[in-house]
């Protein structure tokens, strides 16, 4: 299995020109989601942790593009993966934008966590999944029909989160604490992130932006 690693991720983000805004998104949800896969993984699980940050850095890799053709970005962002041989991730960055409750009855896997992880950063900033879908529907929800399908949507997602914490002693709440412990999980310093350089800016796992 070919996983990118997390200088190569920041460099292809880097490559494709990603904004800068969609870079700080980027690296949040690979910070949640890095982080509840280390605590279930304590719990038993067994997520792929490099995939799992791999995928989370690209979850956006087609937005640039996607911004100038309108495709749907996730499925632009799977294509590039799988032309450069990254075959493993590209389902997961396919998947990362919608739910259903099949893939919620079933296992916790990498794809689940980046989904729900992307769906905890508004802009940069950790948020409720509640307030993300507020800010979802302000910004797409255009008629009354579709904010009925985002409010269905965000249920799915309240059922999702209670089945990634109930065995984990973090609530959903503690995610959004300032700094995350990923030290602990990964045994790396809290400033590996703070050496990236991305488009002359720095940033680190507890203070992006």
């Amino acid at each position: 299995m070919l996983i990118p690693t997390r200088e190569q991720c920041l460099s292809l983000l880097e490559q494709v020109r990603m904004p800068l805004h969609i870079q700080r998104h980027s690296l949040r949800v690979a910070q949640i989601a890095s982080y509840l896969g280390c605590l279930l993984n304590q719990n038993g699980n067994r997520l792929n942790l490099p995939l799992l940050e791999a995928a989370a850095l690209l979850h956006d890799l087609g937005k640039e593009r996607s911004f100038r053709t309108g495709e749907r970005h996730e499925y632009v962002g799977a294509a590039m993966l799988q032309e450069m041989g990254y075959h493993a991730l590209a389902p997961i960055v396919q998947e990362h934008v919608s739910m259903d409750a099949e893939r919620i009855d079933g296992p916790i896997t990498e794809s689940i966590l980046v989904n729900y992880a992307d769906k905890r950063v508004k802009h940069d900033e950790i948020v409720s999944i509640e307030e993300r879908f507020r800010d979802l529907v302000e910004r797409y929800a255009k008629t009354e029909a579709h904010r009925t399908l985002m409010g269905q949507k965000l249920e799915l997602y309240r059922i999702l989160e209670k089945k990634i914490f109930v065995h984990l002693t973090v609530s959903p709440a503690d995610v959004g604490s300032a700094s995350l412990p990923l030290g602990t999980c990964f045994k790396i310093g809290s400033e590996d992130y703070d050496r990236q350089k991305i488009n002359g800016g720095t940033f680190g796992w507890g203070k992006i932006g």
